[in-house]
């Protein structure tokens, strides 16, 4: 028969396993809880990594993405900029192509040694007389000076160039590049005026009066300036100014007194 001692013994022992084994596998639980914690905190600190490095990576492609898209905004703005330069430049070349082939006839030659002179007379009717012109041309055409009649188109006279030029607008001058091809200019002036005469048959008198005026172009130098003025009779208007005209052809041609400037005798 056991003992009392012997009877509680047994218990205790088991009771030891228990506790023993409780706190064994308490310390290998909470190990083991401590690596799952460590793993999840080191898989969370590379998630963690992994999301903050994707979010750099995104900040830096958005960074050179928006940089590439100013870089090529700037280039096509500058493109764009360029264009339109070159375009402002050729329409603006295209313009005054455009200008100088309104007023002014291709194909001139210039006579070595002389100085060009080009010659515009504007009738009354503000057109283009050239029956005027080239009797000038005749009246101070020399070795040493070539008149040039047919230098300005009719536009250059219709479109009141030489009446302004009478006003002192010669701003034109330069627009048409005078002093590429010209000396001077010599321009005309026509003015006439009717009368009848009821003594003399109802007929027509025309009152013709002539302003010349010689201008230099791309210098400063003064101008030079003269008048003629002549009457013509005639049954009408269109035989009275005839007439007049050749009067003053005529009263030109012997005149002396008309002589270009030296200046406008020098060939620049």
């Amino acid at each position: 028969m056991k003992t009392e001692s012997e009877q509680w013994k047994l218990p205790v022992f088991i009771g030891s396993l228990v506790i023993v084994a409780l706190l064994i596998n308490t310390f290998f639980f909470k190990k083991a809880a401590a690596r799952r914690e460590a793993k999840e905190q080191e898989q969370h600190h590379k998630a963690a990594t992994a999301a903050a490095k994707e979010g750099v990576e995104r900040v830096d492609k958005e960074k050179e993405e928006a940089k590439l898209a100013s870089e090529k905004a700037a280039r096509d703005t500058q493109a764009r900029t360029e264009a339109a330069h070159q375009k402002a430049i050729q329409e603006a070349a295209d313009e005054h192509a455009r200008f100088l082939a309104r007023y002014l006839n291709s194909g001139f030659s210039r006579k070595p040694g002389a100085a060009a002179i080009a010659i515009a007379v504007a009738s009354e009717q503000g057109t283009a007389n050239y029956e005027i012109a080239t009797a000038l041309a005749r009246r101070f055409q020399t070795t040493n000076v070539q008149m040039l009649t047919s230098f300005f188109k009719p536009e250059f006279v219709t479109d009141r160039f030489v009446t302004g030029a009478f006003a002192g607008e010669t701003a034109v001058f330069e627009k048409l590049e005078l002093t590429n091809s010209l000396q001077g200019v010599l321009f005309g002036r026509e003015t006439v005026a009717y009368s009848t005469n009821p003594a003399l048959e109802n007929t027509i008198t025309a009152n013709m009066r002539l302003e010349m005026m010689a201008l230099p172009v791309g210098t400063t130098r003064e101008s030079q300036s003269w008048e003629f003025s002549a009457n013509g009779v005639g049954f009408n208007q269109h035989e009275a100014r005839k007439l007049a005209e050749e009067r003053l052809i005529e009263r030109m041609a012997k005149d002396t007194n008309m002589v270009l400037a030296p200046h406008l005798q020098q060939q620049r």
